[in-house]
């Protein structure tokens, strides 16, 4: 394979896996989740602890809430494995006769991205006032 062509089936191969994340993000979700949230305005600390379950939204969440006086956070997270272009790829035929580059998903090299967001719930005397999002993968 010359190294050209090498170049273009990586840039092919990257860039549909950059359609397919924007295809698998789904603004629904991201609104349920935001209402979601924004039900604990007005709850304390201790209660959001108690109650509040991304699990259950279908949420990868770390196991570790980080709090301070002023802030209760929780990381969502977003793995996303990317493969590389190499060997795998052979050229073949479409259907219509035109070339065709194909992929052995299952033996390609990868990378595995770790995408977060942060939910930041702005405590005011240990009651929440207010939601923000930090990260990427928000």
């Amino acid at each position: 394979m010359t190294h050209n062509f090498k170049k273009l089936v990586y840039l092919m191969t990257f860039t549909q896996v950059l359609i397919l994340i924007g295809c698998q993000t789904t603004q629904s979700r991201e609104q349920d989740l935001d209402r979601y949230l924004h039900t604990f305005i007005g709850q304390s600390s201790q209660k959001i602890q108690q109650q509040l379950n991304l699990k259950a939204m279908g949420y990868q969440t770390t196991n570790q809430v980080i709090t301070t006086d002023n802030q209760l956070i929780y990381t969502i997270l977003r793995p996303i494995t990317i493969p590389v272009a190499g060997s795998n790829a052979t050229i073949g035929n479409n259907a219509m006769g035109g070339p065709m580059i194909r992929y052995d998903t299952t033996a390609a090299e990868h990378y595995d991205v770790n995408f977060n967001c942060k939910v930041v719930f702005n405590l005011k005397n240990g009651v929440a006032e207010s939601i923000d999002y930090q990260g990427k993968a928000c």
